[in-house]
């Protein structure tokens, strides 16, 4: 099992949520570009990695994406049962990095 190197908070934009958002976080390997989108009653979550690679992430509490990576994982901490949609922004967006 990896290791979790660092922990990076990434902050949510100021505003309304809508529907279709985007935005950027600063992490120390480079920017991590978001893309949410609201479709079919759920969260879908594009992230564009430093590297330019897309990798799709699921919005669901307390559960890490991309575990299968060598590289990072993403996951939305929170005490709420459901991510919905007004809910988003309750979350934690933590950026993970694996040793």
């Amino acid at each position: 099992m990896k290791d979790v190197k660092s922990a990076n908070v990434a902050e949510w934009p100021d505003g309304e949520i809508d529907d279709n958002f985007s935005f950027s976080a600063v992490h120390p390997d480079g920017v991590f570009k978001f893309l949410f989108r609201y479709f079919n009653n759920r969260w879908n979550c594009f992230v564009t990695l430093p590297s330019g690679e897309v990798r799709a992430a699921g919005v669901e509490p307390n559960v890490v994406s991309w575990s299968g990576f060598l590289d990072y994982g993403l996951v939305f901490i929170t005490d709420l049962p459901v991510i919905d949609k007004q809910s988003l922004y309750s979350t934690e967006l933590v950026i993970l990095s694996w040793s």
